[in-house]
């Protein structure tokens, strides 16, 4: 029987870009190029025609480059709103943006009340998001504290340890912030190896998959609850979508899936958060899919009431006018594009087709579909008028 309920509230698996990455890799030309306002809504767009063919979030993933840096965060709430359906990123990056991303917010009918506060391992409590929580505290309800402490380098190397330094941080952080600000917070632990033969963090290595685990565990203690491991990142440090990215990922995906993950977020990214590649984004979904299907399992088979009748009607009609097995083929087995079941003379005679070149036909296939969201006339002008604002206000 089928292992994971249907229904639209994220308990079917799907995926999430990263909002981090500042480059892309242009699928046209295969080059990495710096997002500007223009190329940003181009693949956001991208990735709103994509969530048509697959299970995801339309998050837009990165920032542009061609605005002030104390701004960026503001121009991606923008590019998100204009180009994606949902997922807007409330989450303001420098306290001029803070500002004028609460009036956007507004504008999209979306409340900002929750916002991070980013610990500096080890056990440094400051930074822009302590002054954005705490300047805008009045108009918040909650926040939540969150680290990136390094086993072996800001912590000791010890896994025990490692723990205890991680929930300093968080639980120490959100006991100041509270005091400062009077609003609850919400910790989450994290702990990440270390690989000091290339001197950076761990990601895309079972080691980060056990660790982040065993934070999970760590708060479900503390809150005397079950471990909730409803998400996890798929991070990788391959640079491109081939087998390196394909294993990494994959792996990330089957094992969260296994441990009850739903969301995935990084889709698409590659070298941690430095590059979003759409043809990777294109196989991590294949990824989730596939996982899907494992954790579906088979339905038990049922004879219809009717079957008799059926095959009376079949006789009579020399069985020309219906096939079971192709009318229920589907529900028995996906055949994805991405994954031909052709044998090694067929792959020859249609021209060797690399994986890649499978991935571009997809997206192809995905970007020449038209979008159907079209963010309302008034909202927008009134973005923009916030934006331009905003841009004033820092000299531009």
């Amino acid at each position: 029987q089928s292992k994971t309920p249907v229904d639209k509230h994220g308990s079917r698996l799907h995926g999430e870009a990263s909002l981090y990455t500042y480059h892309y890799r242009d699928a046209a030309d295969g080059k990495i190029k710096e997002y500007t306002m223009e190329s940003l809504a181009n693949i956001a767009k991208f990735v709103e025609k994509a969530g048509k063919f697959y299970p995801l979030n339309p998050v837009i993933p990165g920032y542009p480059n061609d605005v002030p840096a104390e701004l960026s965060s503001l121009a991606r709430y923008l590019v998100a709103a204009e180009n994606c359906s949902g997922s807007w990123p409330a989450a303001p990056d420098s306290p001029v943006a803070a500002e004028y991303l609460f009036e956007m917010t507004a504008v999209m009918g979306q409340e900002m009340k929750h916002l991070p506060v980013y610990m500096v391992s080890p056990l440094t409590l400051g930074g822009d998001s302590l002054d954005i929580v705490v300047s805008n505290s009045s108009r918040l309800e909650s926040f939540y504290t969150f680290s990136m402490p390094n086993m072996g380098v800001t912590t000791p190397m010890n896994i025990s340890m490692g723990l205890a330094v991680v929930l300093a941080e968080v639980a120490g952080g959100a006991i100041l912030v509270e005091k400062l600000t009077g609003l609850e917070g919400v910790i989450r632990p994290n702990l990440l190896p270390f690989d000091f033969k290339y001197f950076n963090i761990a990601f895309g290595s079972p080691e980060k998959f056990i660790y982040e685990q065993a934070s999970v565990e760590l708060l479900g203690y503390i809150k005397d609850e079950e471990p909730d491991y409803s998400s996890t990142n798929i991070h990788t440090w391959g640079k491109e979508p081939d087998g390196r990215t394909g294993l990494e990922k994959g792996m990330m995906i089957m094992a969260g899936a296994m441990a009850g993950a739903r969301r995935f977020y990084c889709i698409g990214t590659q070298s941690l958060d430095e590059v979003f590649d759409p043809l990777q984004m294109i196989q991590d979904l294949e990824g989730i899919v596939f996982a899907q299907r494992i954790l579906d399992g088979l339905d038990a088979d049922e004879v219809e009431d009717t079957l008799l009748e059926e095959l009376e009607e079949g006789i009579s009609a020399g069985f020309v006018s219906s096939d079971r097995s192709l009318d229920d083929y589907a529900s028995y087995l996906a055949s994805p594009d991405f994954s031909p079941k052709d044998n090694l003379q067929k792959w020859l005679q249609d021209g060797e087709k690399s994986s890649v070149e499978v991935l571009k036909e997809i997206y192809d296939k995905i970007d020449r579909t038209e979008s159907t969201y079209v963010l309302e006339k008034e909202k927008q002008q009134e973005l923009r008028k916030i934006f331009d604002r905003a841009m004033k206000a820092v000299g531009q």
